[in-house]
């Protein structure tokens, strides 16, 4: 069916490259549906800058706490740069907001209280 989309499309799909993500699917379906088409199923793909995953309970983890890390480990080491209020203020709205507002608004999902 892929060849068949292929030829339809005048486009050939490189099998060796082509990753497929897929969501709710037992894992005996996906092992065949991958040896059917021979190309990999996988559980999560980055785009843009954002983990796409196969389940939405893992967006959060994926995305939201590695940002936490990533933002912590920033902090720290520009606790150690001497920087005045108004340079810290402005390193913060320079590389966290953008981070943190990326994310925001391309996965609006609901973080709780404890994040």
């Amino acid at each position: 069916k892929i060849e068949e989309y292929g030829k339809v499309a005048g486009l050939k799909i490189n099998k060796d490259k082509t990753k497929i993500l897929i969501k709710n699917m037992l894992a005996r379906r996906k092992k065949k549906l991958e040896e059917v088409l021979g190309i990999q199923v996988i559980n999560k793909i980055k785009y843009l800058g954002i983990y796409i995953t196969s389940r939405c309970s893992t967006l959060k983890e994926d995305n939201y706490l590695k940002l936490k890390q990533q933002i912590a480990t920033d902090l720290t080491k520009w606790g150690n740069l001497q920087l005045s209020l108004i340079g810290r203020i402005s390193t913060i709205k320079m590389n966290v907001l953008p981070k943190i507002l990326y994310l925001f608004q391309t996965i609006p999902i609901q973080l709780g209280k404890n994040f």
